[in-house]
């Protein structure tokens, strides 16, 4: 019996070690597949004491054997499950201190940064980490961070993000390095984690947490993904990680595209990120990126910008009236004369300037604090009103009519004639038909003479100011913006 014994012994420890070897085979060549690490890199480790990171650290310590890795470990308490997570910190700080590797541990209070932040706590406690994972890099000069996702993290991300609606990045999955941030894990599973720390009786903390089937994704874990296992195909998670890599490759060079053309047709300045129209005409699937990548450099973030947000200002930009749509984030996109823009709605001010007198003079260029310019000139030499086109930012006007002209805003009595009869509409009446937005009308300008309107620069003039066939003296007016 006792050589039987011996003998089961000899071989559980020959099968542990060539599970070793596998395990720390497939990360390695992972690695260098994808050049996420290289020989003397110093790599930061987020390290919560859970299955994932304790594999990570284990696998990147043998591995550091092959490839000389300097390892830190941060591990950071959010102070949300009590007795719990102290077990976790005081863990993370034996093994670091058994295996002889320096180690960081942060304190934060998650609920009180999420108030802060105006994020969830699961949010907030992840920007909190990357940011005690940054300051540790920064301490001690490393030049990587590595994070525990693994395959299952990997499919389960897809599917939320499918089912909550994002675009192809959101269902691309995981990506393996952003930036100066690895996932070496990302090519094994969860269940392969667990077997190579049984096998090698590596002990690991478990966050009750993920198992409490209120979280919707923890719904995805326990409930959905098993019986798509069970019911349609045992191997549904390769197969959905497999796809998020094939659309992570074409989201690269969709990537590549957009950006040369976001360059062509976006302008961002002061008032927000102008989309002009042009770019509404291209193919779908770039106007639909170089809208959320106008989001994207307004907000910062993506995270609850869906394709229905997306799809709603594709729909704006075909509207021939002046529209909005509000956004994740305090962002509203309004639709204008040859684009849409992105602004912030705290940026959105209903400011009034003083009035600006226009003289009329030849030749003459008037500055104003519209960050345009007014060019007046007189057309009276051969000019016919068969000459007259109807633009919007040029104007030509019966120059006898004119008593005084002044650049300003809107005020209370302002009207314009809308006819040749003679008839006369409210400029606020004006401004609700066509369906200017109540935060631009303030903004708008009007060239004003007294409280008849001559022109809403952008719109349209006062019939009673056109030039018609009696017209003798005629001054031609330009806004370039």
């Amino acid at each position: 019996m006792k050589i039987l014994n011996d003998l089961t012994g000899l071989f559980d420890f020959r099968i542990s070690i060539q599970y070793i070897k596998n395990m720390i085979k497939k990360v390695l060549n992972f690695i260098k597949e994808n050049n996420m690490l290289q020989n003397g890199d110093s790599v930061v480790l987020g390290v919560s004491g859970g299955a994932d990171s304790i594999c990570m650290l284990y696998v990147l310590k043998e591995i550091s054997k092959f490839i000389n890795l300097k390892l830190v470990v941060v591990h950071v308490h959010h102070h949300i499950r009590g007795k719990e997570a102290d077990g976790d910190m005081e863990y993370v700080r034996k093994i670091c201190d058994k295996e002889h590797i320096p180690y960081e541990i942060f304190h934060i209070d998650a609920k009180k940064e999420a108030i802060a932040r105006g994020m969830s706590e699961e949010e907030a406690g992840r920007v909190c980490r990357y940011e005690c994972f940054a300051k540790v890099q920064e301490k001690y000069n490393a030049n990587k961070i590595s994070v525990a996702h693994n395959l299952n993290d990997n499919s389960e991300t897809i599917l939320f993000n499918l089912f909550r609606g994002t675009g192809i990045k959101g269902i691309s999955g995981i990506p393996m390095q952003r930036d100066n941030i690895v996932r070496p894990l990302l090519c094994v599973s969860r269940k392969e984690i667990e077997k190579y720390l049984e096998e090698n009786h590596i002990s690991y903390r478990t966050d009750k947490t993920n198992f409490e089937t209120e979280y919707s994704r923890n719904k995805l874990r326990l409930e959905l993904i098993p019986y798509i296992k069970e019911n349609i195909n045992k191997k549904a998670e390769y197969n959905i990680v497999n796809a998020g890599k094939m659309l992570g490759e074409i989201e690269d060079y969709l990537e590549i595209e957009t950006n040369k053309t976001y360059d062509e047709y976006v302008d961002e300045n002061e008032e927000g990120i102008f989309i002009s129209l042009k770019a509404f005409e291209i193919h779908p699937a770039i106007a639909k990126r170089i809208v959320r990548k106008g989001i994207e450099k307004k907000a910062g973030k993506l995270k609850d910008v869906t394709a229905a947000h997306v799809e709603s200002i594709i729909n704006l930009a075909k509207l021939e009236v002046s529209k909005s749509v509000n956004l994740p984030y305090n962002i509203k996109a309004i639709k204008k004369y040859k684009g849409i823009l992105l602004s912030d709605l705290s940026d959105i001010k209903n400011e009034k300037i003083k009035e600006i007198p226009i003289i009329v003079n030849n030749e003459l260029i008037n500055e104003n604090p519209y960050n345009g310019k007014f060019k007046i000139d007189f057309e009276n030499n051969g000019f016919s009103v068969d000459d007259i086109q109807e633009l919007l930012y040029t104007k030509w006007i019966d120059c006898d009519k004119i008593g005084s002209l002044t650049l300003r805003n809107r005020k209370e009595g302002d009207y314009l004639v809308v006819n040749d009869f003679g008839s006369k509409k409210k400029l606020k009446e004006y401004f609700i038909n066509e369906k200017i937005p109540k935060e631009d009308r303030d903004k708008v300008l009007l060239l004003a003479d007294g409280n008849h309107i001559v022109w809403i620069v952008g719109y349209r003039m006062s019939s009673y100011y056109k030039v018609n066939s009696n017209t003798r003296n005629i001054i031609k007016i330009e806004f370039y913006n």
